[in-house]
């Protein structure tokens, strides 16, 4: 027997996925998310929320491989008079390409963009109603032999400032290399 109530049931949630391979030019089109109960851990209490992910693989040339990612995930809250609202919605925005020259040299670029919207009013302490950062990598790998590689890097990071402008906050340049002596 089910009784049915005025209250919606909060314990439950609901999960997806699927993954397709269309074509050699688009190689993995997938999706995956959830939607129900979510914890809003900053303020410590329920509420309700989705996460939806969408990525793809594509291969326009032998060389190239580009993979596109985006995330998105928000939770709702009640208020103090009881009405449900957004609490926050999160975006992770983020392109990588990978260029192999040949089979001992390749590069790769990520770029990445990482934004939240907040609520503050519905915040126990003080926030930021608005923040993202915005960070970029390259790397080039060569290939000595099949136990040696040398790989040269940099990357650059950036956060949104109260005047929203993407202030600098870190860059980073590395050489490293890793080489087997052999007998």
């Amino acid at each position: 027997m089910m009784t049915f109530g005025s209250e919606i049931d909060r314990s439950a949630a609901f999960g997806y996925a699927a993954q397709f391979s269309p074509s050699r030019l688009f190689s993995t089109v997938a999706v995956n998310g959830t939607t129900g109960q979510e914890i809003d851990f900053a303020n410590g209490r329920p509420g309700t929320g989705t996460t939806v992910n969408v990525s793809a693989m594509l291969n326009p040339t032998n060389h190239l491989n580009l993979m596109l990612t985006q995330d998105q995930s928000w939770v709702n809250v009640d208020d103090a008079a009881g009405e449900s609202r957004r609490l926050f919605i999160a975006r992770v925005s983020r392109v990588r390409g990978t260029y192999t020259f040949t089979s001992r040299m390749f590069v790769r670029g990520t770029a990445q963009y990482v934004s939240t919207d907040r609520d503050p009013a519905l915040y126990a302490f003080s926030t930021f109603a608005k923040s993202g950062t915005v960070s970029g990598q390259v790397l080039l790998s060569y290939k000595l032999n099949w136990q040696s590689v040398i790989f040269i890097g940099y990357g650059d990071d950036r956060m949104l400032s109260t005047q929203d402008r993407f202030e600098k906050i870190d860059r980073q340049f590395f050489i490293k290399l890793s080489y087997a002596f052999q007998r």
